[in-house]
């Protein structure tokens, strides 16, 4: 699934990252490796991502992000 992501909620914790979709689908992704410092810019500042995100059978979520495609990091 491929669209224009807002960060919902970003748990350091747990490694994870909750985004809302341009449809207002919420959907919940590990936290992508080396991106950490991008979402958290993100949730602070209400900038999207582009992103494609994939299903998955591993961990506690259903997707996970495939790719980034694009970042709007807001102002």
């Amino acid at each position: 699934m491929r669209d224009t992501f807002r960060v919902w909620n970003l748990d350091a914790v747990e490694r994870e990252v909750v985004l809302r979709s341009s449809d207002d689908r919420y959907v919940a992704v590990p936290l992508p490796e080396g991106r950490a410092d991008l979402f958290e810019r993100l949730a602070d500042d209400g900038g999207t991502v582009d992103a494609t995100l994939v299903e998955t059978d591993e961990g506690s979520t259903s997707w996970r992000v495939d790719a980034i495609h694009a970042v709007d990091e807001g102002t």
